[in-house]
């Protein structure tokens, strides 16, 4: 009668104990790495936003304390009707204020009609009682409508920004004071923002347009910035409220790199002060995070290779040791013993096979009786 054979072992038993462990330590160190990458991702791009934000709020206060103390000093410019006082000490009061304000470098006032009565510069000659009729244009309309008008930056000599500040007094016939400020005091704040290592900070005016950034070519051109998508999304939260959406945090700048952004608008001119860093500078530590991460979790899974061998001897080992002994036993060697000694099942499944071996070998030892036949 033919034994049937022995099915074929498609796989060993030891190779699937080293690939299961090895999958179970890869799957749990490579999911809690990414937990990690991620949260940590989250929390730094968090606190990058946050102290840019914080940045463009200290640079967009300083810059609108400084228009507000010129605004104050020139108020009291504006307190007397034209009636009361002589020119000459009009006059001397406009040249004290340049003295007291450095940034103003001139001051025109004219009277409830919009006549210019005086001039004072710090670049021409003064001018007494030149009559130019200015009731027409923006900086006395709208500060007689509005008490204050705040111009378009412009630049003298293709160099300095200057804007037009125009303030009207409490009293109809107290006239309007008009001062040509120098901005120059905007631009070294920018400069002076530290924005990591190829970051920026630069402000823009209410339209979008380009008027003070560290790279001084970009303003001289006139650049229109509204077209880049963080100074849309600044344009649209300032028409519907600050209290509205979040700011955009990630978009590209003027030269079509992507950045973090921050913005904080700057009171009470409507300009806007944005402080942005490239994004592979940004997250440079997250990379180099994740670098450390791929070696840890490449250790680990040798590691996890070398443990998988070990104990996967030491569960294999005794299984192949109590197969061939079943299998000598099998064969009729029934004197085989299987020696393990693991102190588990497997030991005790040996002595079983060992107590099988001895109970057949004592069956196999009794003599048969002899059978006599009568002839």
């Amino acid at each position: 009668m033919a034994t049937a054979a022995a099915p074929k072992i498609r796989s060993r038993l030891f190779t699937k104990y080293v690939a299961l462990f090895v999958v179970v330590v890869g799957v749990a160190l490579l999911s809690n790495g990414i937990f990690e990458v991620f949260f940590y991702y989250q929390e730094h791009k968090s606190s990058l936003i946050r102290i840019q934000r914080e940045q463009a709020e200290a640079a967009a206060a300083k810059i609108g304390q400084f228009i507000k103390e010129i605004e104050s000093q020139l108020g009291w410019t504006t307190q007397l009707p034209w009636s009361a006082g002589s020119i000459e000490q009009r006059r001397f009061d406009a040249l004290r204020l340049l003295r007291q304000v450095p940034a103003i470098t001139e001051l025109a006032q004219l009277d409830a009609a919009g006549k210019e009565r005086l001039r004072v510069s710090r670049l021409a000659m003064d001018v007494v009682g030149s009559g130019i009729d200015l009731s027409k244009e923006p900086k006395f309309t709208e500060a007689v409508a509005n008490k204050v008008y705040y111009g378009p930056v412009y630049f003298r000599r293709e160099s300095e920004p200057y804007m037009t500040l125009a303030l009207a007094g409490t009293r109809r016939d107290a006239g309007v004071s008009i001062a040509e400020v120098n901005l120059k005091l905007i631009w070294d704040v920018v400069s002076q923002i530290k924005v990591g290592d190829r970051g920026s900070a630069y402000v823009v005016d209410a339209q979008g347009r380009l008027i003070a950034h560290p790279d001084i070519s970009l303003v001289l051109r006139n650049t229109d910035m509204s077209r880049l998508a963080q100074i849309r999304a600044a344009r649209t939260r300032a028409g519907e409220g600050d209290d509205q959406s979040e700011p955009l945090q990630v978009a590209e700048n003027i030269q079509g790199r992507q950045v973090l952004t921050a913005f904080a608008p700057i009171a009470p001119l409507g300009w806007r002060m944005f402080v942005e860093l490239p994004v592979e500078e940004a997250y440079a530590s997250l990379y180099e995070a994740l670098h450390r991460l791929a070696y840890v979790l490449l250790g680990a899974l040798i590691f996890a290779v070398l443990a998988g061998v070990f104990l996967a001897r030491r569960m294999v080992g005794p299984i192949q040791a109590l197969r061939a002994g079943a299998a000598r036993i099998g064969s009729g060697d029934f004197a085989q013993r299987i020696s393990i000694k693991t102190g588990d099942e497997l030991e005790g499944l040996a002595n079983q096979f060992n107590d099988v071996g001895a109970r057949l070998q004592e069956s196999y030892a009794v003599p048969r009786p002899v059978l006599w036949t009568q002839v």
